[in-house]
């Protein structure tokens, strides 16, 4: 990324560039990971990089929702780097402050694009999964119709990420599955019985009925 000095230099030319009528989709994805990564340095080793979390939010809000599955991306490969025993401490003194402050609040914004990376950010959040889904299972829209590759990744997870907390596990999936066709999200299945194994008073509730309706046979 640079100095904090090139960075200065360069900042209001550099936030100009989240602009999609002058930008292409491509690069704005890349521009957006430079951005995270300031601001996770920033809050992480107190670089001094004159950029804040506010501005770097309204850059994202002005790109639209090009940007968010690479701001999501970013943020999970920086949990992903933290050792099982220091997830928590990263979610609660890294990762977590950087998302409040970077991440649109618009409705209008949040759409499925994003949906995949944000579970992925979840996924790697390990025991800090309980406090991070309270945060970001908000912004997590339905997966495009008969894609949902979030639910297979999600089914593919060990037992152990069900045991974390399978009641927040079972709202992400209903975040994640929105109102599909009956019998047509293929692993949904498979996910939904994780749920079950790790705390089985969840099937007999309204949601867990629900998705059932939703699984593929």
């Amino acid at each position: 990324i640079g100095s904090p000095e090139l960075v200065r230099l360069t900042k209001a030319a550099f936030l100009e560039l989240f602009d999609p009528a002058r930008t292409s989709g491509e690069s704005l994805r890349v521009f957006a990971e430079w951005l995270t990564t300031i601001v996770l340095a920033n809050q992480s080793e107190n670089v001094g990089y004159p950029i804040t979390g506010a501005e770097a939010r309204a850059a994202f809000r002005r790109s639209g929702n090009v940007t968010l599955p690479s701001v999501a991306h970013r943020l999970s490969v920086e949990m992903g780097n933290a050792p099982g025993d220091a997830k928590a401490k990263r979610w609660r003194e890294v990762v977590g402050p950087v998302f409040h402050a970077i991440w649109p609040i618009d409705v209008e914004l949040q759409t499925s694009s994003a949906t995949f990376a944000l579970t992925q950010l979840l996924r790697a959040c390990g025991e800090a999964f309980s406090e991070a889904a309270d945060i970001v299972v908000a912004f997590v829209r339905p997966d495009l119709e008969d894609h949902h590759t979030t639910v297979f990744s999600l089914a593919e997870e060990p037992e152990e990420f069900y045991g974390l907390a399978p009641a927040k596990i079972l709202d992400l999936l209903v975040a994640v599955v929105g109102h599909a066709r009956p019998a047509s999200v293929y692993a949904l299945r498979k996910a939904l019985s994780k749920v079950e194994s790790a705390e089985p008073a969840l099937a007999e509730t309204r949601q867990f009925q629900r998705l059932l309706t939703y699984a593929a046979p």
